[in-house]
């Protein structure tokens, strides 16, 4: 795929273009990923922890009635993303897990 405004050649895989930075187009709706729920409550998480064997906390950005938010570093795809951990109840709630689902 080439960026229409730098020319640069990029693969399928990367989210940006590798030599203007702009944001590639979206080549696949976000709901195709669901979201892997689980009634475990890990309790709040330290900076360093590794969950899922995935994703390692930065720091918490925020909590609330439905859980707790963190930045995390994704290390399959490298990047910091953020994590949203719903509370064990709600996790285990398929009606809310459908509500969150859609857009």
């Amino acid at each position: 795929m080439k960026c229409p405004a730098c020319h640069a050649e990029n693969s399928a895989e990367q989210s940006y273009w590798g030599a203007c930075g702009a944001r590639l187009p979206a080549a696949t709706p976000q709901t195709e990923f669901p979201p892997t729920t689980s009634a475990h409550d890990p309790g709040e998480l330290t900076t360093g922890t590794t969950l899922a064997d995935r994703y390692q906390v930065i720091e918490e950005l925020g909590h609330g009635g439905m859980g707790r938010v963190y930045k995390v570093f994704d290390t399959e795809v490298k990047e910091r993303i953020a994590l949203k951990l719903l509370k064990p109840e709600l996790a285990a709630d398929r009606d809310t897990i459908e509500r969150l689902c859609r857009r």
